[in-house]
C-alpha cells in the first residue's frame, strides 16, 4: 500500500502540466532578470477571448482575460482561432515561451466552454502600461503624440502622458488597400484602444512596454490643432529672431574657442621648435595671456647643482632670481617650491589670502595664481607659474588640464634641447676624432717621403760647392712630387670634390693610382702585375668619383693580399665593343675578407656589402658598387680557390656628332647633367626612381639611410631624393645633415600635402608624391636645373 501511494505522489509530480493555473501565475515573472516562471512549462488555463485575434509580423495574437482583470495572449496560427470569437469562454493548453522577454501560451489545444458578452477595454494611464499588471490585456488610453516613424514592420508611435511615454506598434498588413495612419502628426491628442505587450531584448526584462493595434480604427483623434491665430506669425518671427541672437552668441563664443585653440597648437608646435629656455619663456609670455586668462607667466628651471629653481630672464622680467629648494624665501615663490617638490599642479585661489604668501606687505602680487610642474618620463625640470592679476578665483579644470599639457610641452622642448646639446657636443668629438685620424694618416703617409728628402739633403749637403749628382737629385725632387701628391689627395678626401662630368681615361687615372700606391706596395713585399692597356679608354664621369672608387677597391685588394701566401695584385684593362672592363685581381687566404663563407657563393652585392665593413679611409664597398652604377656601369665580384678579383664594366664615351646635343636613350633631350643621390629604405621603390632618374640621362647614386650623411659631405650632389616610407623611422637628424651638403632636397612621400609642400619650397626644397609619373620628375629637375647655379 505504501508502495504504491508512493508511486501515485511521484506520477503527480511528474504531470504538473495537468493542473489548470490562473493567468496571474501563467504570466508571472521572477529573478533579478524578471523571467518566466513557467518558461517551457506545459500549462492549462481557462479565460475569455477579449477581441479577436491580430496579425502581426506573420502570426495572430490571441488576448485572454479572466474574472481577475489579468490578461495572456496565446499566440498561433490563424486555423487554431477557427470558431472563436470575442466574449468566448475556452480552456486553453500549451507551452509557456517568451518573445523579446515577453511571455505567451502556444496552444496545443483550445476548447469552447461557453460564449458571453466581450468584455470591455480596460481604462488605464501610461504610467500604469509602464509596468507588468496590464501585460496582455486590451486596453485604452489618452495621450499625446510625440513622434511618428515608419520601420519595416509597422507603423510607430511613441505617446507621452504626465511624465510617462510608451510606444505604439500599428503592423504593416499584406492587404494593398488597408488604412494606415497617414494624417497622424506629432502634438496631436489621440485616444486608442490595443494590446499591452512587451518587446524587450536584453535582460533584465523590465522594459520594452508598448501597445499593439488591431487596426488604424482603434486611434481616435481626441483635439484637433488649436485654430490659427492672427499673433502666431509675430510669435515665430520673434522665436526666430530669440534663436538667431542665441545662434549668433554661440557662434562667436565657438568662433573664440577655436581661436583660442590654434593659437594654443601653434603655441606648442612653437615651444617644441625653440632652440633655447630664453626662447620657449619669451612665447609663453607672448602668447599664452591671450589664450589663457593669464596676465603673467614665469618659468622656472631645476638646477641639479645648486639644488634650486632658476628664473628665466624675458623681456617683461628681465631680473633673473635663484631660489634654493631647501630654504625658499617668503613670497609667491614658495608656490613654485611647493609645486616642484610635491610634483603635482597648485592652484592658490586667493593669493594675498594663502599661507604660502608670508610677507607683511602684500602688494604687486596676482590675485590668483596657478604653479605647474613641468614633467617629462616621471621627472620634473622646472615649474611653470601662470598668474590673473584681474580676478579672484580658481582656474577652471579646462584651463587647469590645457596649461599641464602646456607645461609637459616645454619639459618634453628642454629634454629636446638638452639631448641637441649633448649631439653636437658628440658630434664635435667626433669631429676632433675624425681629425686627428686625419692628421695622423697624413703624417703616417708623409713620414716615408720626408725621411728620404732628409737623407739626400744631407747627402747632398756632403757635396759643398761641388755640383750634387743627377741621381740625387731627381731622387729629391721626386720624393717631394710623391710627398705633394699625398697631400693633395688626402685634403681631396676631406673636402667636396667637383663632379662635373667630363671624358676621362680610365687607363690613364688607373696609371696614376697604381704609382701613387706602388711605396705602399713595396713595403709590404706585394708583386703588382701591370697589365693594362696602352690605348685610351674615354669614359664620360667624374674624376674624383671614380678615382675614389678605383682606390678604395685597390686598398681592399691590398689588405687581403698582404694577408695571402700569393701577395700578388694583378691590374687589367681591355675594350670590349663600346665597354672598358677593368679587372683588379689579388690572393687570398682562407680567412680573407673576400671568402665567402661555405660552399655557398655570393651574390656580389652580398659580397661588397660585407667587405664594406673594412676600413679603408675612404668610401664603402656599397658605396662604390651606387656610383659605378650611377656612371652606367656595373662591378661584378669573382672568387675562386686562392684569388680572387672584381670586374669594373663601364660604357665608353660615344663619339660626339656634329651639332648634336646631350640625349637620353629614349631622345629626350638633355639640357644639363647632374648628379642625384636616392635614399630610400624600400628596395623596390629605390630601383624604380634610380631608373627613372637615370632615363634622363643623369647620374644617380642609390644609397642607404645610415650612410647618406657620409655620401653627402663626401660627393657633391645636384640634388637628393629622400623617400618617407609610413611605418619606417623618420631619421629627421640625417635628413638635416645630409641637407646641409646638398641643395635642393626633394622629399618623396605617398600623398600631396600642400602644407608640406609650401614650407618645403620656402626651404628651397621639393615634394614628389607617389605614384611617380614622368610629368613629376620633369617638373623636379627643370626646378633642380633652375635651382642649380652651375646651370641656370
Amino acid at each position: 500500500m505504501r508502495a504504491l501511494l508512493g508511486f501515485a505522489l511521484v506520477t503527480c509530480a511528474l504531470a504538473p502540466a495537468q493542473a489548470i493555473v490562473t493567468l496571474e501565475q501563467a504570466a508571472s515573472r521572477s529573478g533579478r532578470d524578471f523571467a518566466a516562471v513557467y518558461e517551457g512549462r506545459e500549462v492549462t488555463v481557462r479565460a475569455q477571448v477579449a477581441a479577436s485575434p491580430i496579425w502581426a509580423l506573420d502570426t495572430y495574437y490571441l488576448p485572454l482575460r479572466d474574472q481577475g482583470d489579468y490578461g495572456l495572449v496565446a499566440r498561433g496560427d490563424r486555423p487554431q482561432f477557427d470558431g472563436i470569437q470575442p466574449g468566448d469562454w475556452i480552456e486553453a493548453s500549451g507551452v509557456i515561451q517568451s518573445f523579446a522577454g515577453f511571455p505567451m501560451l502556444a496552444p496545443k489545444s483550445i476548447h469552447r466552454l461557453n460564449s458571453g458578452a466581450p468584455p470591455e477595454p480596460k481604462e488605464v494611464t501610461l504610467a500604469e502600461l509602464n509596468g507588468f499588471r496590464y501585460l496582455g490585456l486590451m486596453v485604452r488610453t489618452s495621450a499625446t503624440v510625440e513622434r511618428v516613424s515608419d520601420n519595416l514592420g509597422g507603423k510607430s508611435l511613441e505617446l507621452v502622458d504626465g511624465g510617462a511615454a510608451i510606444a505604439v506598434f500599428l503592423p504593416r498588413v499584406s492587404r494593398p488597400n488597408a488604412g494606415e495612419l497617414r494624417t497622424l502628426r506629432a502634438g496631436q491628442r489621440v485616444r486608442l484602444t490595443g494590446l499591452a505587450t512587451q518587446f524587450s531584448l536584453e535582460r533584465p526584462h523590465d522594459n520594452g512596454f508598448q501597445i499593439m493595434l488591431a487596426d488604424p480604427d482603434a486611434v481616435e483623434l481626441v483635439r484637433a490643432t488649436p485654430p490659427f491665430s492672427p499673433l502666431l506669425p509675430l510669435a515665430a518671427i520673434a522665436g526666430l529672431a530669440v534663436i538667431a541672437g542665441l545662434w549668433w552668441l554661440r557662434e562667436q563664443h565657438l568662433g573664440a574657442q577655436r581661436r583660442s585653440m590654434r593659437a594654443f597648437h601653434a603655441l606648442s608646435e612653437d615651444i617644441i621648435a625653440a632652440a633655447s629656455p630664453s626662447g620657449i619663456a619669451e612665447k609663453l609670455v607672448r602668447v599664452l595671456p591671450s589664450v589663457t586668462p593669464a596676465t603673467a607667466v614665469r618659468l622656472y628651471l631645476y638646477h641639479r647643482r645648486t639644488r634650486s629653481l632658476e628664473r628665466v630672464p624675458t623681456s617683461a622680467d628681465p631680473e633673473p632670481m635663484a631660489v634654493p629648494l631647501d630654504s625658499p624665501p617668503e613670497g609667491l615663490v614658495a608656490g613654485a617650491v611647493a609645486c616642484f617638490n610635491n610634483r603635482t599642479l597648485l592652484n592658490v585661489p586667493d593669493v594675498r589670502r594663502s599661507p604660502l604668501v608670508k610677507l607683511a606687505i602684500k602688494r604687486n602680487l596676482p590675485r590668483s595664481a596657478m604653479f605647474l610642474p613641468l614633467l617629462s618620463h616621471n621627472e620634473a625640470v622646472g615649474v611653470l607659474e601662470v598668474g590673473n592679476a584681474r580676478r579672484i578665483g580658481y582656474f577652471t579644470v579646462e584651463e587647469q588640464a590645457a596649461a599641464q599639457h602646456l607645461a609637459n610641452q616645454v619639459a618634453a622642448s628642454l629634454k629636446l634641447q638638452e639631448q641637441q646639446r649633448m649631439r653636437e657636443q658628440l658630434f664635435r668629438s667626433e669631429k676632433l676624432a675624425a681629425t686627428g685620424q686625419l692628421i695622423s694618416g697624413v703624417a703616417s703617409e708623409l713620414r716615408a717621403p720626408i725621411e728620404s728628402i732628409l737623407q739626400l739633403a744631407t747627402s747632398l749637403a756632403v757635396y759643398g760647392g761641388r755640383a750634387a749628382p743627377a741621381r740625387d737629385l731627381a731622387l729629391l725632387a721626386g720624393e717631394s712630387q710623391r710627398a705633394s701628391e699625398i697631400v693633395s689627395r688626402l685634403v681631396s678626401f676631406a673636402r667636396p670634390e667637383d663632379s662635373e662630368p667630363r671624358p676621362l681615361d680610365i687607363h690613364a687615372l688607373l696609371a696614376g693610382l697604381l704609382e701613387f700606391r706602388a711605396p705602399e706596395w713595396k713595403t709590404l713585399a706585394l708583386r703588382v702585375q701591370n697589365r693594362l692597356s696602352t690605348e685610351p679608354a674615354l669614359v664620360i664621369a667624374a674624376q674624383g668619383q671614380l678615382e675614389q672608387v678605383f682606390l678604395n677597391l685597390l686598398v681592399h685588394a691590398e689588405q687581403c693580399a698582404a694577408e695571402a701566401p700569393g701577395k700578388t695584385i694583378s691590374i687589367s684593362g681591355s675594350l670590349i665593343g663600346s665597354r672598358a672592363l677593368i679587372e683588379i685581381g689579388y690572393s687570398t687566404s682562407a680567412s680573407a675578407p673576400g671568402d665567402p663563407a661555405g660552399d655557398q657563393p655570393q651574390s656580389p652585392f652580398d659580397t661588397l656589402s660585407s667587405a664594406a665593413g673594412i676600413e679603408t679611409g675612404t668610401l664603402g664597398l656599397g658605396v662604390c658598387q651606387g656610383i659605378i652604377q650611377s656612371h652606367g656601369g656595373e662591378i661584378r665580384f669573382r672568387d675562386d680557390p686562392g684569388t680572387a678579383r672584381f670586374e669594373i664594366d663601364l660604357p665608353l664615351s660615344p663619339a660626339p656628332a656634329a651639332g648634336a646635343g646631350a640625349s637620353t636613350g629614349d631622345g629626350r633631350a638633355v639640357s644639363a647633367l647632374f648628379t642625384l643621390l636616392v635614399i630610400d629604405s624600400d628596395p623596390a621603390g629605390q630601383r624604380q626612381l634610380v631608373r627613372m632618374l637615370s632615363a634622363h640621362g643623369h647620374r644617380v647614386v642609390p644609397g642607404r639611410v645610415e650612410e647618406a650623411a657620409d655620401l653627402a659631405q663626401r660627393l657633391r650632389f645636384d640634388a637628393v631624393f629622400w623617400a618617407l616610407r609610413s611605418g619606417a623611422a623618420r631619421n629627421t637628424e640625417i635628413q638635416e645633415r645630409v641637407r646641409a651638403h646638398a641643395h635642393p632636397f626633394v622629399l618623396v612621400t605617398d600623398s600631396y600635402d600642400p602644407e608640406l609642400a609650401r614650407v618645403l619650397e620656402n626651404a628651397g626644397g621639393m615634394l614628389l608624391s607617389r605614384p611617380i609619373e614622368e610629368p613629376g620628375i620633369d617638373r623636379i629637375l627643370q626646378r633642380v636645373q633652375a635651382l642649380s647655379p652651375s646651370r641656370s
